[in-house]
């Protein structure tokens, strides 16, 4: 038995995101605060259930809803064929319907940051528990992005533990994932 899963099949998952995953071409990041650490679960739960049940098109990619160890703080990683998809997708009032309509209720925040992957920097070789935003010399690797209009770089670090609490952390809670299984 295989772990490859086919192109156009959607799966659930509770792993980090694949950084760096070839057909991405968009990656929107952005981050979300809510009351306490019942609401954050809501959230992530409500949010990866619209999307699980929702038409995808073909370029939809993953969605990671990461949890912060603040229990408010919510990590939206998402990843698009392209730029162009995305925005199609966007603007359709169907979608909207689907989806915006049904998210917006939970959280309200602006539009998600939009990049591209740029590179990654393996520091060690250590199995990843948690994430982190910006760069960190205590890592095991940095994924960095390129914002899509070239001025500022956003990057997370990986780390092999969930931290001291000094420091948020974001653990992998719940995805949608097509494609290779992770």
């Amino acid at each position: 038995m295989t772990n490859e899963l086919a192109p156009t099949e959607l799966v659930e998952t509770d792993a980090i995101p694949l950084f760096g995953r070839p057909d991405a071409g968009l990656v929107l990041i952005s981050e979300w605060l809510t009351e306490d650490a019942e609401r954050q679960r809501f959230v992530m739960d409500a949010v990866v259930d619209v999307w699980a049940q929702a038409e995808l098109p073909d370029t939809f990619l993953a969605r990671h809803c990461l949890a912060g160890s603040d229990g408010r703080t919510i990590l939206n990683y998402a990843q698009w064929a392209d730029s162009t998809a995305h925005l199609a997708f966007s603007a359709d009032p169907a979608n909207q319907l689907a989806i915006a309509d049904r998210i917006r209720p939970l959280i309200t925040v602006g539009p998600p940051g939009r990049y591209t992957h740029d590179r990654t920097v393996r520091l060690r070789n250590a199995p990843i528990r948690s994430l982190s935003t910006g760069a960190s010399g205590d890592g095991v690797a940095q994924y960095a992005h390129r914002a899509a209009d070239g001025r500022s770089v956003r990057v997370l670090t990986a780390h092999e533990d969930e931290g001291d609490g000094t420091v948020l952390r974001f653990r992998p809670c719940r995805g949608v994932v097509r494609g290779a299984a992770r």
